[in-house]
């Protein structure tokens, strides 16, 4: 033991990182062969270029799309969108036309599904990526960036006080941000 820690099962390592926010991330093209799945495993990775990172699992539709296409988007959808994340991360892209539960338009950019109801959307091409034995993580460059500026400030970021943005607490549902502590 360390510092009074307990040992951690090392196949549940990543439960250390939760809560995290639940995203949607878009794959493929609209009209043809596009889809939409939940993901918490998404994060910043640079700046210069500007990267965002995703892991999906290497069994999945998304990751058949994103190779085939090398683009993705990462949307932010609101608290109140809850049951339809839920939805998009529980089904399968190869057995349901996830655009019937979650309707997307195509990016400004990319032509990966922007989803509606989004609060806040980023659009990637893919810079390069990370196999593991049952995920990819790919780097994507942001190639544009969409916000709803009721919830984000531009020298502040998202609304703390007003955040509508879900978090994933891993078996233990969904959650939002309740409180705000100056510090």
């Amino acid at each position: 033991m360390i510092f009074g820690l307990t040992d951690l099962e090392l196949e549940k390592f990543y439960l250390i990182l939760h809560p995290r926010p639940a995203y949607v991330i878009g794959s493929g093209s609209v009209g043809r062969d596009a889809n939409f799945m939940a993901a918490s495993w998404v994060t910043p990775v640079a700046e210069e270029p500007p990267l965002v990172g995703v892991a999906v699992d290497v069994e999945s539709h998304t990751y058949g799309l994103i190779n085939k296409y090398k683009e993705f988007t990462v949307n932010v959808l609101p608290f109140d969108k809850i049951e339809v994340i839920y939805e998009v991360g529980s089904s399968h892209g190869w057995e349901v036309n996830k655009l019937e539960i979650l309707p997307g338009t195509k990016g400004k950019v990319v032509r990966a599904p922007i989803a509606e109801g989004a609060i806040g959307a980023l659009e990637c091409k893919v810079y390069d990526s990370i196999e593991a034995e049952d995920v990819i993580f790919y780097a994507g460059e942001v190639v544009q960036a969409w916000v709803d500026p009721e919830y984000f400030h531009m020298k502040r970021g998202w609304s703390i006080k007003n955040n509508p943005i879900p978090l994933h607490n891993w078996g233990r549902g969904f959650f939002q941000v309740g409180q705000f502590r100056k510090v």
